[in-house]
């Protein structure tokens, strides 16, 4: 990852549903969405748990299953979802889908093959979910929810198929190894290896394997642990900010961040003084769980007055990559 400030780990990229491609029709038909706006370029954007709240009941009231936060590049898509009873089992041509679990309950069925008849799942994979719970899936690969109580998730869509570099790598600053400062301050232990995305089924996280990532973090002061790295730029991460944390920019990638624990002020636009490594200009934000902030590249963006903060962090390429396959004709899925 390229930070020109200071070393910020990535993390996972957004929430995505819809169709076969993340730019498709939300909702499934159930019900007419509003209209979706781009990621914005060159300012933060900002949604409040209350927000959140009110999208997912409003989908529930209308039998929506998702309401999309933003478009972005490479079918890139953040969404609040739902899951229908009965919805079938499905595929996705290029795009992934990670599902990051925030209440009831479900069973996700995966893997294996979709009965033509039946539109359910042969010879799969079968876990139940439940908040907290972070689950993977590849293109290719199909999956859908069922036995579900209360399920609510928010769902990242991204592709991982077909993406073709319109840059030099050393332009792009590939992320594939951690940098040094994601190894923690002082004498922190290292990471484990971080794996790639798997590409012919799915990776599952539980909520105690992300807590006890968050706890780990914490005891040895090392601000970032990373699920894994994907293409793009794409990475998945557990984060914690540490005082006295720089502002930071990044050159040709985003940052999504979703609170999951207490409270601090993000800090973020305007420009970075050299002098103080503040911000001047900038905006101020008090936030807490169930906020997103969204920051696009070359955007300085820092958090103080830190309390508990806890986050995953979602990190992603917005230039220097096109999708060179078509979306496919009728496709769909959850």
């Amino acid at each position: 990852m390229r930070n020109s400030t200071m070393v910020v780990i990535g993390v996972i990229g957004l929430f995505g549903v819809g169709g076969a491609v993340a730019h498709g029709r939300q909702g499934g038909g159930r019900g007419a969405a509003q209209a979706v706006p781009d990621a914005p370029i060159g300012k933060t954007a900002f949604w409040t748990n209350e927000d959140i709240q009110a999208r997912w009941q409003e989908n529930e009231a209308k039998k929506r299953n998702n309401s999309r936060l933003f478009n972005g590049p490479t079918n890139i898509s953040a969404n609040v979802r739902i899951v229908g009873d009965n919805d079938p089992a499905a595929t996705h041509d290029t795009t992934a889908d990670l599902w990051i679990v925030t209440a009831g309950t479900a069973v996700a069925r995966t893997d294996g093959a979709i009965d033509s008849g039946t539109k359910s799942i042969r010879n799969g994979v079968q876990r139940p979910v439940k908040p907290g719970d972070i689950l993977y899936v590849p293109p290719g690969v199909p999956h859908h929810f069922t036995d579900l109580k209360g399920f609510r998730a928010l769902l990242i869509r991204f592709d991982t198929i077909g993406l073709v570099p319109t840059q030099a790598a050393g332009q792009r600053g590939p992320a594939t190894a951690e940098p040094a400062g994601q190894r923690g301050r002082g004498a922190a232990a290292a990471q484990p290896p971080v794996p790639d995305l798997p590409t012919d089924k799915t990776a599952f996280w539980t909520n105690e394997d992300i807590q006890a990532r968050w706890k780990d973090n914490e005891a040895n002061r090392r601000i970032n642990s990373r699920l894994y790295n994907g293409p793009a730029n794409i990475s998945a991460n557990v984060r914690i900010v540490l005082d006295n944390d720089a502002p930071a920019t990044h050159e040709g990638t985003a940052d999504l961040w979703i609170v999951t624990a207490g409270t601090a002020v993000a800090r973020t636009d305007g420009t970075i003084d050299s002098g103080t490594k503040s911000i001047r200009n900038g905006v101020q934000r008090p936030v807490k769980p169930g906020d997103i902030l969204y920051v696009p590249p070359d955007v300085p963006h820092h958090f103080t007055d830190l309390k508990g903060f806890r986050a995953l962090l979602i990190r992603f390429d917005t230039v220097g990559w096109v999708q060179s396959r078509p979306a496919a004709a009728g496709a769909g899925g959850q």
